[in-house]
Protein backbone atom coordinates (compact mmCIF):
# COMPACT_ATOMS: atom_id res chain seq x y z
CA UNK A 1 0.00 0.00 0.00
CA UNK A 2 1.40 3.37 -0.96
CA UNK A 3 0.85 6.69 0.77
CA UNK A 4 0.52 8.36 -2.67
CA UNK A 5 -2.94 7.45 -3.98
CA UNK A 6 -2.77 8.23 -7.71
CA UNK A 7 -6.50 8.45 -8.51
CA UNK A 8 -6.96 10.91 -5.64
CA UNK A 9 -3.88 12.88 -6.73
CA UNK A 10 -5.25 13.19 -10.28
CA UNK A 11 -8.62 14.21 -8.92
CA UNK A 12 -7.05 16.89 -6.68
CA UNK A 13 -4.96 18.19 -9.59
CA UNK A 14 -8.14 18.38 -11.68
CA UNK A 15 -9.96 20.29 -8.93
CA UNK A 16 -7.08 22.77 -8.77
CA UNK A 17 -7.18 23.21 -12.57
CA UNK A 18 -10.89 23.98 -12.18
CA UNK A 19 -10.51 26.28 -9.17
CA UNK A 20 -7.56 28.40 -10.29
CA UNK A 21 -9.02 29.55 -13.65
CA UNK A 22 -12.36 30.22 -11.96
CA UNK A 23 -10.65 32.40 -9.37
CA UNK A 24 -8.68 34.12 -12.13
CA UNK A 25 -11.87 34.75 -14.08
CA UNK A 26 -13.59 36.29 -11.05
CA UNK A 27 -10.52 38.37 -10.19
CA UNK A 28 -10.28 39.90 -13.67
CA UNK A 29 -14.00 40.21 -14.42
CA UNK A 30 -13.61 44.01 -14.56
CA UNK A 31 -11.09 43.68 -17.41
CA UNK A 32 -12.53 40.90 -19.60
CA UNK A 33 -10.82 39.85 -22.82
CA UNK A 34 -11.03 37.07 -25.38
CA UNK A 35 -7.59 35.82 -24.41
CA UNK A 36 -8.58 35.59 -20.73
CA UNK A 37 -11.76 33.70 -21.59
CA UNK A 38 -9.86 31.20 -23.74
CA UNK A 39 -7.18 30.66 -21.09
CA UNK A 40 -9.64 30.10 -18.26
CA UNK A 41 -11.79 27.83 -20.43
CA UNK A 42 -8.68 25.79 -21.25
CA UNK A 43 -7.94 25.35 -17.55
CA UNK A 44 -11.51 24.25 -16.83
CA UNK A 45 -11.51 21.72 -19.68
CA UNK A 46 -8.03 20.40 -18.79
CA UNK A 47 -9.03 20.09 -15.12
CA UNK A 48 -12.17 18.15 -16.02
CA UNK A 49 -10.01 15.76 -18.06
CA UNK A 50 -7.71 15.15 -15.07
CA UNK A 51 -10.69 14.52 -12.80
CA UNK A 52 -12.01 11.91 -15.26
CA UNK A 53 -8.55 10.27 -15.34
CA UNK A 54 -8.64 10.03 -11.57
CA UNK A 55 -12.09 8.43 -11.75
CA UNK A 56 -10.96 5.30 -13.58
CA UNK A 57 -12.58 2.28 -12.02
CA UNK A 58 -15.48 4.42 -10.81
CA UNK A 59 -16.92 5.88 -14.02
CA UNK A 60 -17.36 4.15 -17.39
CA UNK A 61 -14.28 3.45 -19.50
CA UNK A 62 -15.23 5.71 -22.44
CA UNK A 63 -15.42 8.67 -20.04
CA UNK A 64 -12.16 7.99 -18.21
CA UNK A 65 -10.17 7.13 -21.34
CA UNK A 66 -11.37 8.61 -24.64
CA UNK A 67 -13.29 11.58 -23.23
CA UNK A 68 -10.68 12.31 -20.55
CA UNK A 69 -7.79 12.43 -23.04
CA UNK A 70 -9.88 14.42 -25.53
CA UNK A 71 -10.52 17.02 -22.82
CA UNK A 72 -6.81 17.19 -21.99
CA UNK A 73 -6.06 17.86 -25.67
CA UNK A 74 -8.87 20.43 -25.93
CA UNK A 75 -7.73 22.27 -22.80
CA UNK A 76 -4.19 22.58 -24.14
CA UNK A 77 -5.62 23.75 -27.50
CA UNK A 78 -7.56 26.53 -25.75
CA UNK A 79 -4.36 27.64 -23.97
CA UNK A 80 -2.66 27.80 -27.36
CA UNK A 81 -5.47 29.92 -28.80
CA UNK A 82 -5.30 32.26 -25.79
CA UNK A 83 -1.55 32.85 -26.17
CA UNK A 84 -1.77 33.24 -29.94
CA UNK A 85 -4.39 35.92 -29.39
CA UNK A 86 -2.08 37.67 -26.94
CA UNK A 87 0.58 37.58 -29.64
CA UNK A 88 -1.85 39.02 -32.19
CA UNK A 89 -1.80 35.93 -34.41
CA UNK A 90 -4.56 34.15 -36.31
CA UNK A 91 -6.69 31.60 -34.50
CA UNK A 92 -6.40 28.16 -36.18
CA UNK A 93 -9.66 26.95 -34.62
CA UNK A 94 -10.70 24.57 -37.40
CA UNK A 95 -7.23 23.07 -37.61
CA UNK A 96 -7.21 22.31 -33.90
CA UNK A 97 -10.73 20.87 -34.06
CA UNK A 98 -9.73 18.53 -36.91
CA UNK A 99 -6.53 17.56 -35.08
CA UNK A 100 -8.51 16.92 -31.89
CA UNK A 101 -10.89 14.64 -33.78
CA UNK A 102 -7.91 12.80 -35.32
CA UNK A 103 -6.30 12.47 -31.88
CA UNK A 104 -9.47 10.95 -30.44
CA UNK A 105 -9.94 8.53 -33.37
CA UNK A 106 -6.37 7.19 -33.12
CA UNK A 107 -6.73 6.90 -29.34
CA UNK A 108 -9.96 4.91 -29.74
CA UNK A 109 -8.23 2.74 -32.35
CA UNK A 110 -5.68 1.63 -29.75
CA UNK A 111 -8.29 1.54 -26.96
CA UNK A 112 -11.26 -0.26 -28.50
CA UNK A 113 -10.43 -1.85 -31.85
CA UNK A 114 -6.73 -2.67 -31.93
CA UNK A 115 -6.26 -2.89 -28.18
CA UNK A 116 -2.69 -1.94 -27.29
CA UNK A 117 -2.23 -0.16 -23.98
CA UNK A 118 1.38 0.74 -24.72
CA UNK A 119 0.68 2.52 -28.01
CA UNK A 120 -2.45 4.07 -26.54
CA UNK A 121 -0.41 5.56 -23.70
CA UNK A 122 2.46 6.63 -25.98
CA UNK A 123 0.03 8.30 -28.38
CA UNK A 124 -1.85 10.29 -25.72
CA UNK A 125 1.25 11.20 -23.72
CA UNK A 126 3.30 12.35 -26.72
CA UNK A 127 0.47 14.43 -28.21
CA UNK A 128 -0.42 16.13 -24.92
CA UNK A 129 3.29 16.71 -24.22
CA UNK A 130 3.66 18.28 -27.68
CA UNK A 131 0.70 20.56 -26.98
CA UNK A 132 2.29 21.63 -23.68
CA UNK A 133 5.58 22.35 -25.49
CA UNK A 134 3.58 24.50 -27.92
CA UNK A 135 2.04 26.41 -25.00
CA UNK A 136 5.50 26.87 -23.45
CA UNK A 137 6.95 28.13 -26.74
CA UNK A 138 4.17 30.69 -27.21
CA UNK A 139 4.51 31.88 -23.61
CA UNK A 140 8.28 32.25 -24.02
CA UNK A 141 7.81 34.25 -27.23
CA UNK A 142 5.26 36.46 -25.46
CA UNK A 143 7.71 36.98 -22.61
CA UNK A 144 10.51 38.00 -24.97
CA UNK A 145 8.30 40.31 -27.00
CA UNK A 146 6.75 42.08 -24.01
CA UNK A 147 9.70 41.59 -21.67
CA UNK A 148 7.27 39.85 -19.33
CA UNK A 149 8.67 37.88 -16.41
CA UNK A 150 5.23 36.35 -15.79
CA UNK A 151 5.11 34.91 -19.31
CA UNK A 152 8.57 33.41 -18.84
CA UNK A 153 7.36 31.71 -15.64
CA UNK A 154 4.34 30.28 -17.50
CA UNK A 155 6.68 29.00 -20.22
CA UNK A 156 8.93 27.35 -17.61
CA UNK A 157 6.20 25.39 -15.77
CA UNK A 158 4.51 24.17 -18.96
CA UNK A 159 7.86 23.19 -20.43
CA UNK A 160 8.67 21.23 -17.28
CA UNK A 161 5.32 19.40 -17.35
CA UNK A 162 5.76 18.60 -21.06
CA UNK A 163 9.27 17.24 -20.43
CA UNK A 164 8.07 15.00 -17.59
CA UNK A 165 5.33 13.57 -19.81
CA UNK A 166 7.95 12.99 -22.52
CA UNK A 167 10.32 11.20 -20.10
CA UNK A 168 7.40 9.09 -18.90
CA UNK A 169 6.56 8.11 -22.50
CA UNK A 170 10.22 7.32 -23.27
CA UNK A 171 10.50 5.14 -20.17
CA UNK A 172 7.42 3.19 -21.27
CA UNK A 173 8.83 2.85 -24.79
CA UNK A 174 12.10 1.49 -23.35
CA UNK A 175 10.21 -0.92 -21.10
CA UNK A 176 11.44 0.73 -17.91
CA UNK A 177 7.92 1.40 -16.57
CA UNK A 178 4.43 0.18 -17.27
CA UNK A 179 2.00 2.22 -19.38
CA UNK A 180 -1.02 3.84 -17.77
CA UNK A 181 -1.78 7.20 -16.20
CA UNK A 182 -2.44 5.60 -12.80
CA UNK A 183 0.66 3.43 -12.84
CA UNK A 184 2.46 3.82 -9.50
CA UNK A 185 6.04 4.88 -10.24
CA UNK A 186 8.33 7.77 -9.47
CA UNK A 187 7.89 9.52 -12.83
CA UNK A 188 4.08 9.39 -12.52
CA UNK A 189 4.42 10.92 -9.07
CA UNK A 190 6.55 13.75 -10.52
CA UNK A 191 4.05 14.25 -13.36
CA UNK A 192 1.13 14.67 -10.95
CA UNK A 193 3.14 16.94 -8.65
CA UNK A 194 4.22 19.07 -11.60
CA UNK A 195 0.62 19.15 -12.80
CA UNK A 196 -0.50 20.60 -9.45
CA UNK A 197 2.33 23.14 -9.56
CA UNK A 198 1.43 24.06 -13.15
CA UNK A 199 -2.22 24.66 -12.24
CA UNK A 200 -1.20 27.13 -9.53
CA UNK A 201 1.86 28.82 -11.01
CA UNK A 202 0.52 28.82 -14.59
CA UNK A 203 -2.67 30.68 -13.68
CA UNK A 204 -0.86 33.11 -11.38
CA UNK A 205 1.60 33.71 -14.20
CA UNK A 206 -1.23 34.41 -16.65
CA UNK A 207 -2.67 36.82 -14.09
CA UNK A 208 0.71 38.54 -14.13
CA UNK A 209 0.63 38.72 -17.94
CA UNK A 210 -2.77 40.41 -17.87
CA UNK A 211 -1.81 42.80 -15.07
CA UNK A 212 1.45 43.72 -16.80
CA UNK A 213 -0.52 44.53 -19.94
CA UNK A 214 -3.07 46.59 -17.98
CA UNK A 215 -0.23 48.41 -16.23
CA UNK A 216 1.55 49.13 -19.51
CA UNK A 217 -1.70 50.34 -21.05
CA UNK A 218 -2.42 52.61 -18.08
CA UNK A 219 1.15 53.91 -18.21
CA UNK A 220 0.86 54.57 -21.95
CA UNK A 221 -2.41 56.46 -21.39
CA UNK A 222 -0.81 58.49 -18.59
CA UNK A 223 2.20 59.27 -20.78
CA UNK A 224 -0.06 60.28 -23.68
CA UNK A 225 -2.03 62.57 -21.38
CA UNK A 226 1.19 64.05 -20.04
CA UNK A 227 2.46 64.64 -23.58
CA UNK A 228 -0.87 66.20 -24.53
CA UNK A 229 -0.84 68.46 -21.48
CA UNK A 230 2.78 69.40 -22.16
CA UNK A 231 1.97 70.06 -25.82
CA UNK A 232 -0.97 72.23 -24.77
CA UNK A 233 1.23 74.14 -22.34
CA UNK A 234 3.93 74.64 -24.97
CA UNK A 235 1.31 75.70 -27.50
CA UNK A 236 0.11 78.39 -25.11
CA UNK A 237 3.67 79.59 -24.56
CA UNK A 238 4.45 79.63 -28.30
CA UNK A 239 1.10 81.27 -28.95
CA UNK A 240 1.92 84.05 -26.50
CA UNK A 241 5.38 84.54 -28.02
CA UNK A 242 3.83 84.71 -31.48
CA UNK A 243 1.39 87.38 -30.28
CA UNK A 244 4.29 89.37 -28.83
CA UNK A 245 6.21 88.92 -32.08
CA UNK A 246 3.20 90.05 -34.09
CA UNK A 247 2.83 93.20 -32.04
CA UNK A 248 6.57 93.73 -32.21
CA UNK A 249 6.35 93.79 -36.00
CA UNK A 250 3.62 96.46 -35.92
CA UNK A 251 5.14 98.32 -32.97
CA UNK A 252 5.88 101.39 -35.11
CA UNK A 253 2.26 101.59 -36.19
CA UNK A 254 1.05 101.16 -32.61
CA UNK A 255 3.46 103.84 -31.48
CA UNK A 256 2.09 106.21 -34.11
CA UNK A 257 -1.47 105.37 -33.10
CA UNK A 258 -0.69 106.07 -29.44
CA UNK A 259 1.14 109.28 -30.33
CA UNK A 260 -2.06 110.82 -31.66
CA UNK A 261 -4.09 110.88 -28.41
CA UNK A 262 -0.97 111.66 -26.36
CA UNK A 263 -0.10 114.62 -28.63
CA UNK A 264 -3.69 115.81 -28.38
CA UNK A 265 -3.47 115.61 -24.59
CA UNK A 266 -0.30 117.72 -24.65
CA UNK A 267 -1.90 120.35 -26.93
CA UNK A 268 -5.08 120.51 -24.85
CA UNK A 269 -3.11 121.03 -21.66
CA UNK A 270 -1.04 123.78 -23.33
CA UNK A 271 -4.22 125.41 -24.58
CA UNK A 272 -5.77 125.27 -21.13
CA UNK A 273 -2.66 126.92 -19.66
CA UNK A 274 -2.74 129.67 -22.29
CA UNK A 275 -6.46 130.15 -21.79
CA UNK A 276 -5.92 130.65 -18.09
CA UNK A 277 -3.09 133.12 -18.77
CA UNK A 278 -4.86 135.17 -21.43
CA UNK A 279 -8.46 134.49 -20.41
CA UNK A 280 -9.56 133.97 -24.03
CA UNK A 281 -13.01 132.97 -22.84
CA UNK A 282 -12.80 129.30 -23.99
CA UNK A 283 -15.09 126.96 -22.05
CA UNK A 284 -13.24 124.83 -19.51
CA UNK A 285 -15.75 121.97 -19.70
CA UNK A 286 -15.00 121.53 -23.44
CA UNK A 287 -11.30 121.16 -22.73
CA UNK A 288 -11.95 118.71 -19.90
CA UNK A 289 -14.14 116.56 -22.17
CA UNK A 290 -11.42 116.58 -24.82
CA UNK A 291 -8.88 115.53 -22.19
CA UNK A 292 -11.13 112.71 -21.03
CA UNK A 293 -11.84 111.51 -24.57
CA UNK A 294 -8.19 111.34 -25.63
CA UNK A 295 -7.09 109.82 -22.32
CA UNK A 296 -9.71 107.11 -22.73
CA UNK A 297 -8.56 106.46 -26.29
CA UNK A 298 -4.94 105.97 -25.19
CA UNK A 299 -6.11 103.78 -22.29
CA UNK A 300 -8.19 101.60 -24.63
CA UNK A 301 -5.24 101.10 -26.96
CA UNK A 302 -2.94 100.10 -24.11
CA UNK A 303 -5.63 97.82 -22.67
CA UNK A 304 -6.02 95.98 -25.98
CA UNK A 305 -2.25 95.56 -26.28
CA UNK A 306 -1.92 94.28 -22.71
CA UNK A 307 -4.75 91.78 -23.11
CA UNK A 308 -3.31 90.55 -26.37
CA UNK A 309 0.22 89.83 -25.17
CA UNK A 310 -0.24 88.83 -21.54
CA UNK A 311 0.05 85.15 -20.58
CA UNK A 312 -3.14 83.65 -19.22
CA UNK A 313 -5.07 80.43 -19.22
CA UNK A 314 -7.54 79.90 -22.03
CA UNK A 315 -10.97 81.04 -20.85
CA UNK A 316 -13.92 79.94 -22.93
CA UNK A 317 -16.87 82.31 -22.82
CA UNK A 318 -19.46 83.76 -25.17
CA UNK A 319 -17.64 85.74 -27.86
CA UNK A 320 -19.19 87.80 -30.67
CA UNK A 321 -17.16 87.47 -33.86
CA UNK A 322 -18.06 90.97 -35.01
CA UNK A 323 -16.45 92.39 -31.87
CA UNK A 324 -13.34 90.28 -32.49
CA UNK A 325 -13.09 91.80 -35.97
CA UNK A 326 -13.53 95.32 -34.55
CA UNK A 327 -10.83 94.81 -31.88
CA UNK A 328 -8.30 93.39 -34.35
CA UNK A 329 -9.16 96.10 -36.88
CA UNK A 330 -8.32 98.72 -34.23
CA UNK A 331 -4.98 97.04 -33.54
CA UNK A 332 -4.02 96.81 -37.19
CA UNK A 333 -5.71 100.01 -38.42
CA UNK A 334 -2.59 102.15 -38.63
CA UNK A 335 -0.61 99.38 -40.36
CA UNK A 336 -3.29 98.93 -43.02
CA UNK A 337 -3.56 102.73 -43.45
CA UNK A 338 0.19 103.13 -43.93
CA UNK A 339 0.20 100.21 -46.39
CA UNK A 340 -2.75 101.73 -48.29
CA UNK A 341 -4.78 98.55 -47.83
CA UNK A 342 -8.54 98.92 -47.70
CA UNK A 343 -10.17 96.49 -45.24
CA UNK A 344 -13.85 95.97 -45.99
CA UNK A 345 -16.02 94.31 -43.34
CA UNK A 346 -19.41 92.78 -44.08
CA UNK A 347 -21.33 91.58 -41.02
CA UNK A 348 -24.66 89.74 -40.88
CA UNK A 349 -27.76 91.31 -39.37
CA UNK A 350 -27.73 88.84 -36.48
CA UNK A 351 -24.66 88.80 -34.26
CA UNK A 352 -22.47 85.71 -34.57
CA UNK A 353 -21.92 84.24 -31.10
CA UNK A 354 -19.48 81.41 -30.42
CA UNK A 355 -17.86 79.85 -27.36
CA UNK A 356 -14.18 80.62 -27.20
CA UNK A 357 -11.31 82.70 -25.93
CA UNK A 358 -11.48 86.21 -27.37
CA UNK A 359 -7.71 86.77 -27.26
CA UNK A 360 -6.97 83.45 -28.99
CA UNK A 361 -9.53 84.13 -31.70
CA UNK A 362 -8.10 87.63 -32.12
CA UNK A 363 -4.68 86.07 -32.61
CA UNK A 364 -6.02 83.96 -35.51
CA UNK A 365 -7.53 86.99 -37.24
CA UNK A 366 -4.51 89.23 -36.62
CA UNK A 367 -2.17 86.64 -38.12
CA UNK A 368 -4.43 86.14 -41.14
CA UNK A 369 -4.77 89.90 -41.74
CA UNK A 370 -1.02 90.49 -41.47
CA UNK A 371 -0.44 87.77 -44.07
CA UNK A 372 -3.18 89.22 -46.28
CA UNK A 373 -1.67 92.73 -46.11
CA UNK A 374 1.71 91.33 -47.19
CA UNK A 375 0.06 89.25 -49.92
CA UNK A 376 -1.47 92.34 -51.55
CA UNK A 377 1.89 94.04 -52.07
CA UNK A 378 2.36 94.93 -55.72
CA UNK A 379 -1.36 95.25 -56.41
CA UNK A 380 -2.57 98.62 -57.66
CA UNK A 381 -5.74 98.54 -55.58
CA UNK A 382 -5.00 96.64 -52.37
CA UNK A 383 -8.14 95.23 -50.72
CA UNK A 384 -9.06 92.72 -48.03
CA UNK A 385 -12.65 91.52 -47.61
CA UNK A 386 -13.84 90.19 -44.22
CA UNK A 387 -17.26 88.54 -44.04
CA UNK A 388 -19.21 86.43 -41.55
CA UNK A 389 -21.83 83.92 -42.68
CA UNK A 390 -23.70 81.07 -41.05
CA UNK A 391 -23.61 77.52 -42.39
CA UNK A 392 -26.01 75.13 -40.62
CA UNK A 393 -24.68 74.97 -37.05
CA UNK A 394 -21.48 76.93 -37.65
CA UNK A 395 -20.30 80.50 -38.17
CA UNK A 396 -17.69 81.06 -40.86
CA UNK A 397 -15.37 84.06 -40.69
CA UNK A 398 -13.89 84.50 -44.17
CA UNK A 399 -10.92 86.68 -45.13
CA UNK A 400 -10.15 87.16 -48.83
CA UNK A 401 -7.32 89.28 -50.25
CA UNK A 402 -6.80 90.38 -53.85
CA UNK A 403 -3.20 89.22 -54.03
CA UNK A 404 -1.78 86.77 -56.63
CA UNK A 405 -2.77 83.66 -54.64
CA UNK A 406 -0.54 80.70 -53.83
CA UNK A 407 1.19 78.14 -56.01
CA UNK A 408 0.16 74.47 -55.59
CA UNK A 409 3.44 73.68 -53.80
CA UNK A 410 2.95 76.47 -51.26
CA UNK A 411 -0.74 75.62 -50.83
CA UNK A 412 0.17 72.00 -50.03
CA UNK A 413 2.51 73.06 -47.20
CA UNK A 414 0.79 76.13 -45.85
CA UNK A 415 -0.03 76.07 -42.11
CA UNK A 416 2.48 73.26 -41.49
CA UNK A 417 4.91 74.01 -38.64
CA UNK A 418 8.06 75.98 -39.60
CA UNK A 419 7.07 76.46 -43.24
CA UNK A 420 7.17 80.07 -44.38
CA UNK A 421 7.41 81.93 -47.69
CA UNK A 422 8.88 85.00 -45.98
CA UNK A 423 12.66 85.36 -45.58
CA UNK A 424 12.27 86.40 -41.93
CA UNK A 425 9.26 84.19 -41.18
CA UNK A 426 9.29 81.56 -38.44
CA UNK A 427 6.54 79.46 -40.02
CA UNK A 428 4.53 79.08 -36.81
CA UNK A 429 1.80 81.73 -37.15
CA UNK A 430 -0.70 79.84 -39.28
CA UNK A 431 0.20 76.56 -37.59
CA UNK A 432 -0.70 78.07 -34.21
CA UNK A 433 -3.86 79.58 -35.71
CA UNK A 434 -4.91 76.16 -36.98
CA UNK A 435 -4.26 74.57 -33.57
CA UNK A 436 -6.28 77.29 -31.82
CA UNK A 437 -9.18 76.68 -34.23
CA UNK A 438 -9.08 72.95 -33.43
CA UNK A 439 -9.05 73.71 -29.69
CA UNK A 440 -12.26 75.65 -30.30
CA UNK A 441 -13.78 72.56 -32.02
CA UNK A 442 -13.49 74.36 -35.34
CA UNK A 443 -11.24 74.42 -38.38
CA UNK A 444 -9.07 76.79 -40.40
CA UNK A 445 -9.14 76.23 -44.17
CA UNK A 446 -6.80 78.02 -46.59
CA UNK A 447 -7.16 77.95 -50.36
CA UNK A 448 -7.14 80.15 -53.46
CA UNK A 449 -10.32 82.13 -54.10
CA UNK A 450 -11.94 81.46 -57.50
CA UNK A 451 -11.78 85.20 -58.29
CA UNK A 452 -8.12 85.44 -57.29
CA UNK A 453 -6.24 85.92 -54.08
CA UNK A 454 -6.10 83.75 -50.97
CA UNK A 455 -9.19 82.78 -48.99
CA UNK A 456 -8.98 81.84 -45.30
CA UNK A 457 -12.09 80.43 -43.62
CA UNK A 458 -12.34 80.10 -39.84
CA UNK A 459 -15.27 77.82 -39.02
CA UNK A 460 -16.53 77.68 -35.42
CA UNK A 461 -19.58 76.02 -33.82
CA UNK A 462 -22.40 78.54 -33.38
CA UNK A 463 -24.07 78.97 -30.02
CA UNK A 464 -27.62 77.67 -29.88
CA UNK A 465 -28.76 80.83 -28.11
CA UNK A 466 -26.95 83.74 -29.65
CA UNK A 467 -27.39 86.24 -26.85
CA UNK A 468 -24.86 88.08 -24.77
CA UNK A 469 -24.73 87.60 -21.04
Amino acid sequence: MTLFHFPTAYFIAGVLFLAMPSALWLLLRQTPSRGLSLWCSGGLVFGLGLMLLGSRGVLSEWMTHGLANGLLFSGAALWILALRRKLGRSMPVMGLVVFNLLFWLVYELFNSWWVNTTWRFLWSSSIVAGMLFWVAGLARELGLRRKSFSAQVVALVYMALGMLLSFRAISVLLGLTQPGALNADVLSMFVITMGVLTSVVGNIGFLGIVMERVTRKSLAIAQAQARQEEASRLLQQISQLERQRSLGQIAASLGHELSQPLTNLHLIIDRMAMAKEYQDGRSLPDDLQALQRNTQKATDILHRIRNFIRAKDIQFEQVELGQVIADVNDLIHDLSFNESVQIQVELPKEKAWVMGDAVQLSQILLNVLRNAIQATQGQQDRRIQITIRQEKTSHVLEVVDNGPGMTPDVLAQIATPFFSTKPDGLGVGLSIAKSIAQQHRGSLQIDNHPDGGVRVCLQLPALVQQRAL
